[in-house]
């Protein structure tokens, strides 16, 4: 995988997130907002080695910790770790299943990315609540039923916004230079 390429994907995704996702988000449903990064990381761990898609997954993950509106503690701090965990486990996920989906198809980028938003929004929960039985810390304020709903709608949004990034990934994909499997039982779909 070319390196240049995944930065400038990695840089417009977060861009995406960060400030251009604003004008696409549903404010009449509760403020749904498409995710772009997770559709990235999902990319990437159809096609990169194992080893690069795991260590592409931390590292953009910690870069969503570290933007602006995720993991921001009192006093201006940064939670590292919810987004990050959260990458890496959806990156675990998609490994495991690659070898048995068409990965030339965008409907399999945009199932994949739906999952994904799922994924790292557990696993998010999972991190804030385990902060929260600590002594040090204040318990977690919020949740409930009405951010779940929320946190689904986002997963089902990033989808329909999958479609659109899914075929720029795809048309692309020879600038990405991915190592193709070699051998009687390579997959390569």
């Amino acid at each position: 995988m070319k390196p240049l390429i995944a930065i400038i994907a990695t840089l417009l995704a977060l861009a995406f997130d960060s400030s251009f996702g604003g004008v696409l988000t549903l404010r009449s449903v509760g403020s749904i907002t498409p995710l772009a990064m997770p559709c990235l990381v999902v990319f990437i761990a159809l096609f990169a080695p194992a080893t690069i898609t795991l260590l592409v997954a931390l590292l953009l993950g910690a870069l969503v910790d570290l933007s602006p509106g995720h993991g921001e503690l009192i006093g201006g701090g940064h939670l590292i770790g919810p987004y990050a965990l959260g990458y890496f486990i959806t990156a675990l996920l998609v490994l495991k299943i690659r070898n048995v989906v068409f990965r030339r198809r965008v409907f399999t980028i945009a199932i994949l990315a739906v999952a994904a938003v799922i994924t790292i929004g557990a696993t998010e929960a999972l991190v804030l609540l385990v902060r929260g039985l600590m002594p040090w810390t204040p318990p977690t304020e919020g949740g409930g039923i009405n951010e779940l709903i929320k946190h689904f709608g986002t997963a089902i949004y990033t989808g329909v916004l999958a479609v659109p990034l899914g075929w720029c990934f795809l048309a692309t994909i020879g600038i990405w230079k991915f190592h193709s499997p070699t051998g009687r039982r390579a997959t390569w779909r």
